[in-house]
C-alpha cells in the first residue's frame, strides 16, 4: 500500500501538468512556406554590393533554399544600371562606383527569377550617417529565474552624436570575434599506428571565431530634441563562455536608414525579441518594399535598402571585477579496456595524453587538441592587436 501511495503522489503532479499543457502548432499553409525572400542593401562602404535570393522553408524542416539563375540588376534614380553576377548559393554580387554612392542618391532592385517572375523594389535613398561616437561596456549583472544567482557579464553600449543634416533613423549590427585556445598540443595519437610528435604540434592551439550578433538594434531620434543618444544597449556577454577568457572584440556597424527601412527593421526586431516568449505575441508580418509584378498576389519577403555605414571596433580583455566561470569543452576519457582494438578507423586519429616521457591510457577529445574543431580559424585576423 505504501508503494501504491508513493506512486500516486509521484504521478499525480505529472498528470495534472500534462493535462494543462497543450502543444501549439502554428497553422502555416503551403503558400506561406514557398515564398520568395530577397534582401540586400547598397552601402557606401567600398562599392561592393551583395543581394541574396532564397525561398522560405517549412517550420518543421528549416533549411536554406537559395535561388540561383536569377538576373539581378541594381539601378539608381539617374538611370544608371549595375548588373549583379550570380556567385552561387543565392548570392548575387556586383560593384558600384563610389561616385554614385553619396547621400541623396536613391537605388532600387530588379530580380528576374528562372520561372519568369519579375520582382522590383521601391527606391530607397541613402541618408548621411554620422561617425560612431563611441562603443563601450559596463560591468553588469542580469537577473535570472533564481534571484540569488544573477548572470554576471558585460553590457555593450553605443553612443550616437548626429546633427540635423544626418539621418534620424538608425540600425546597428554587431560582429563579435574572440580568441580561444585548445588545452593540449598534438603530441601522441593513434591512427592504426602509434605516433609521437616531437616537438609537440601547437599549430591548432590558438584560434579565432567571428559571429554575427543575432539581435536587431534600431533607433529613431525623430521625437528627440537632438539627433543624439547615450547608452543605447547592444549585446550582453556573460562570464560563462569562452569569449572573455583571452581577448574579445566587437565590431559595430552603424547604418543610416530611410523611414521605410527603419519601420521594416523595427518590426523585425519586435518579431524576433525574446521578451514575452514566442507564443505570447502574434507574429507580425514585416512588410518590405518588394513587389512581384508578374504575380501581384504573391507576397515577396525582405527589404532592399540603401545606407551610409560607419564602423568602430572595441577590444576587451581581463574585465575588472568579473570572475570567469568558463568550463572547457575538452573531454578526457580512459582508453578502452581492449585498447585500440575497440576503435574503428572512423574514430581516427585518437589523441592521447602524454609528454616526452611517454603516453598514458587516456583519450583526448578532438576539441582538446584541435581548436579548428570548434568552427574557428587558426589564421589570426588582420585587425587582431598581437
Amino acid at each position: 500500500m505504501y508503494l501504491i501511495n508513493y506512486k500516486l503522489r509521484f504521478l499525480l503532479p505529472i498528470v495534472l501538468l500534462t493535462s494543462c499543457i497543450k502543444s501549439y502548432e502554428p497553422s502555416i499553409s503551403t503558400v506561406d512556406v514557398n515564398k520568395l525572400v530577397v534582401s540586400g542593401v547598397v552601402t557606401d562602404r567600398d562599392g561592393n554590393q551583395t543581394v541574396t535570393v532564397s525561398m522560405t522553408s517549412a517550420v518543421k524542416k528549416p533549411a536554406e533554399k537559395p535561388v540561383t539563375g536569377c538576373t539581378v540588376t541594381i539601378s539608381d534614380s539617374l538611370g544608371h544600371t549595375f548588373p549583379m553576377t550570380d556567385a552561387g548559393a543565392g548570392n548575387y554580387k556586383g560593384w558600384i562606383n563610389p561616385i554614385y554612392l553619396i547621400p541623396g542618391s536613391s537605388f532600387k532592385l530588379e530580380v528576374l527569377t528562372p520561372d519568369g517572375s519579375k520582382i522590383v523594389s521601391d527606391f530607397d535613398r541613402i541618408k548621411a550617417c554620422p561617425e560612431v561616437d563611441s562603443v563601450y561596456y559596463i560591468r553588469k549583472d542580469v537577473p535570472t529565474t533564481d534571484p540569488a544567482k544573477p548572470l554576471h557579464g558585460i553590457q555593450f553600449y553605443v553612443d550616437l552624436n548626429g546633427n540635423n543634416d544626418e539621418s534620424r533613423f538608425y540600425r546597428w549590427e554587431g560582429f563579435e570575434t574572440w580568441e580561444y585556445h585548445s588545452d593540449y598540443p598534438i603530441e601522441w595519437y593513434f591512427n592504426g599506428k602509434l605516433h609521437h610528435i616531437s616537438p609537440p604540434d601547437f599549430s591548432k592551439s590558438v584560434c579565432w571565431l567571428t559571429l554575427l550578433v543575432r539581435n536587431i538594434y534600431t533607433l529613431s531620434t525623430m521625437t528627440l530634441g537632438e539627433n543624439k543618444y547615450k547608452l543605447f544597449p547592444l549585446n550582453f556577454v556573460d562570464n560563462r563562455t569562452a569569449r572573455l577568457v583571452y581577448k574579445y572584440s566587437l565590431l559595430v556597424n552603424q547604418y543610416s536608414l530611410s523611414e521605410a527601412a527603419y519601420n521594416y527593421w523595427k518590426l523585425l526586431s519586435i518579431n524576433s525579441t525574446d521578451a514575452g516568449g514566442l507564443y505570447e505575441r502574434q507574429p507580425l508580418a514585416a512588410k518590405g518594399n518588394l513587389h512581384n509584378l508578374t504575380h501581384p498576389d504573391q507576397v515577396v519577403l525582405g527589404f532592399f535598402g540603401a545606407s551610409s555605414v560607419k564602423s568602430k571596433r572595441i577590444f576587451v580583455s581581463k574585465v575588472p571585477d568579473l570572475e570567469l566561470e568558463y568550463s572547457s569543452p575538452c573531454a578526457i576519457t580512459g582508453l578502452s579496456p581492449y585498447g585500440f582494438k575497440d576503435y574503428s578507423p572512423m574514430d581516427y586519429p585518437i589523441y592521447l595524453v602524454g609528454d616526452h616521457n611517454g603516453w598514458q591510457p587516456a583519450v583526448l577529445g578532438k576539441s582538446c587538441v584541435d581548436c579548428l574543431s570548434l568552427f574557428g580559424t587558426n589564421v589570426k585576423p588582420d585587425f587582431w592587436p598581437y
